[in-house]
């Protein structure tokens, strides 16, 4: 791995000294009170971020209205005077480590431009500028203004948008940036010159009637001169076939939006240019060396892992925890239902101040694992953490179990990434007894006379009880996934769950004439989980056919029969059928490891019904954490 040393160069931003080329950028961990008030675990949660050395950390969408607070709580509400009472505590934790504090003032409103008074209009101008000067008080030193993703700000700059007939209209160019304008100078008036302003803007809105790369770099060009750096996103989060640029999934290339930011650097802005979307450290260095941006902005990695800038600065950069973008951090429903943020990968994450630091152990617990999977190898490192040696039993010759099978598929390069990070970290660690080939008998865990167990023995595949089902032509989505079958030109999948519908997506853009078949309807299966969601879409892109409603019946040599649900039968002619219809219990090597020890912790896929990297880690985590 090349050395990472472009990012930690200092970088000047108008008034500031920027310690390097890194900004954490704004997002909503839902960790203040319902009415937007500072907590001490949004502080402890904000300052993590600067104790690891980023250069500028930035607090997340900020109303700047009591409207928009109103329909967005538990995030920080600049439209409160009394907020900055607790905004002082998160600047002097952030300041505390050398990082420059910069905070995201927005506005998301119903209604479209035409629909305000020409007094509304001054008014938000008003609480822009309002919340700025609440900002500043708080001790920050830059405000973002969000000029991007189709909220109001940029609502005033589109002609699809903005049907306005007055000075804020947009008949003439210099009608179109005169909301903003005027919005930069009544920020610019209240903070004064010594803070910094940001603008975040969509270099391209990405639908056919949105503000397109063109145009996006005309209203760059204006406003340049009265602000201090330019941070460039796309897409429109009104726009659904928008939103996987502004929050990409695990589909989506890394780094996404680098190609609008390259373009704006090419075009010879006077300011210093943000690039963001989907970035790792490597990305990140490989973008500033190389001139495409001169600052990269994330928040998921560092989610992933806040010591990320630590590692890579030591030559560590392997050991830093990988994002998968699952997702998780950004909630399920974040507005109509906000939950306090958590990561898949990492389980203290949101957890502040709590888990700030990890417990030590009571020192000389003797600890047995028995599996070597996702669960396992968390629970094995995080009990190295607290001091303890555990002995961790993996059947397979590898470490990696069902998480190894999870990153197969070559379209899971995230996931494939953490697979990678978590074996290797677990087998580098010294404290970590790692005991390959051995399977955890009931005999060899009573031999080692154990203070505690945990069973980490993972799953098995369902396998449907039909005539066929044991056929030459059959095998388990994941055996395509890995490379060790073949699969023939028509593949029928039996589940249209997440790991077939990948499995599908590969297939199909390999040329393969792929069917899901499901019991399940189509609707239901694409709103099951928002990642399921996202793949079927791209399955359906792809050309995969979908038999929802119907249940497998029978295999034969050439054909799939299944049954509809008015118990119709129906033919599929394939070459190849992959089951995918989830995992059970082992409930068998369970029971014969119970008992063992009082002090016992089943987790992982043998501890829910079906499991997951989150599941995996969580339960990993807390039996560490409980032992």
């Amino acid at each position: 791995m090349s050395e990472i040393k472009a990012v930690f160069q200092p970088i000047q931003v108008g008034p500031l000294r920027i310690k390097n080329r890194i900004e954490v950028s704004p997002a909503e961990p839902m960790l203040c009170t319902k009415d937007g008030l500072v907590t001490p675990e949004f502080v402890d949660f904000t300052a993590q971020f600067a104790r690891y050395g980023a250069g500028i950390v930035t607090v997340g969408d900020s109303p700047v209205t009591q409207y928009y607070a109103d329909k967005n709580h538990f995030v920080v509400n600049l439209a409160d005077p009394f907020v900055v009472h607790g905004l002082t505590r998160v600047t002097e934790a952030i300041h505390r480590w050398g990082s420059i504090a910069s905070i995201e003032l927005n506005l998301r409103d119903d209604r479209m431009p035409d629909d305000f008074s020409r007094d509304e209009v001054k008014g938000i101008i008003k609480a822009f500028a309002d919340a700025a000067e609440r900002s500043r008080k708080a001790g920050f030193d830059m405000v973002m203004l969000h000029f991007g993703h189709g909220h109001t700000a940029a609502t005033f700059y589109s002609p699809h948008l903005n049907k306005r007939t007055d000075e804020y209209g947009c008949q003439t160019f210099e009608n179109r940036c005169r909301f903003a304008l005027e919005m930069i100078d009544a920020v610019r008036e209240r903070i004064g010159a010594n803070m910094a302003i940001e603008v975040r803007m969509s270099g391209d809105e990405l639908y056919p009637e949105g503000v397109h790369f063109e145009d996006a770099l005309r209203f760059a060009k204006a406003i340049e001169d009265k602000i201090d750096l330019i941070h460039i996103s796309a897409g429109s989060m009104y726009e659904p076939r928008t939103i996987a640029s502004i929050i990409q999934n695990t589909y989506m290339p890394r780094p996404t939006n680098l190609y609008l930011a390259k373009k704006f650097k090419a075009a010879g802005l006077k300011i210093p240019v943000v690039s963001v979307g989907s970035f790792d450290i490597e990305s990140a260095e490989k973008a500033v060396s190389e001139g495409d941006c001169d600052m990269v902005a994330m928040i998921r990695a560092f989610l992933a892992d806040p010591e990320m800038l630590v590692k890579a600065k030591a030559g560590r950069a392997d050991e830093i925890r990988p994002c998968i973008r699952c997702g998780a951090c950004t909630g399920e429903d974040p507005h109509g239902c906000p939950k306090p943020l958590r990561c898949s990968v990492n389980a203290t994450q949101g957890m502040q101040p709590r888990f700030d630091t990890i417990p030590p152990a009571e020192a000389g617990k003797k600890v047995v694992i028995a599996g070597g999977g996702c669960a396992g190898m968390e629970a094995a490192r995080r009990l190295s953490e607290r001091g303890l040696k555990p002995i961790l039993f993996e059947k397979e010759p590898e470490l990696g179990g069902s998480l190894k099978l999870a990153g197969a598929n070559p379209i899971k390069g995230d996931v494939r990434r953490y697979a990678e990070w978590s074996v290797r970290t677990a087998a580098r660690d010294k404290n970590i007894d790692i005991r390959t080939g051995v399977e955890a008998t009931r005999e060899l865990v009573l031999a080692e006379k154990p203070d505690a167990l945990i069973i980490a023995v993972g799953s098995e595949p369902i396998i449907p009880k039909v005539p066929g089902a044991d056929g030459q032509n059959v095998c388990l989505a994941t055996m395509i996934d890995d490379g060790s079958v073949k699969p023939g030109e028509r593949v029928v999948i039996v589940g249209g769950g997440l790991t077939g519908t990948e499995t599908a997506i590969c297939l199909a853009r390999g040329g393969h004439e792929v069917t899901i078949l499901d019991m399940l309807s189509l609707s239901e299966l694409r709103t099951r989980e928002k990642a399921l969601g996202t793949a079927i879409k791209l399955a359906e892109e792809a050309g995969v056919r979908f038999m929802d409603r119907c249940r497998l019946d029978s295999i034969s040599e050439g054909a799939v029969v299944a049954l509809d649900e008015g118990g119709k039968s129906v033919t599929l002619p394939c070459d190849t059928v992959a089951l995918s219809l989830g995992v059970r219990l082992r409930k068998k090597v369970m029971e014969e490891l119970e008992g063992i020890c009082e002090e016992t912790y089943v987790i992982g896929d043998c501890s829910v019904r079906q499991g997951n990297i989150t599941s995996a880690v969580r339960t990993g985590f807390n039996a560490a954490m409980n032992v």
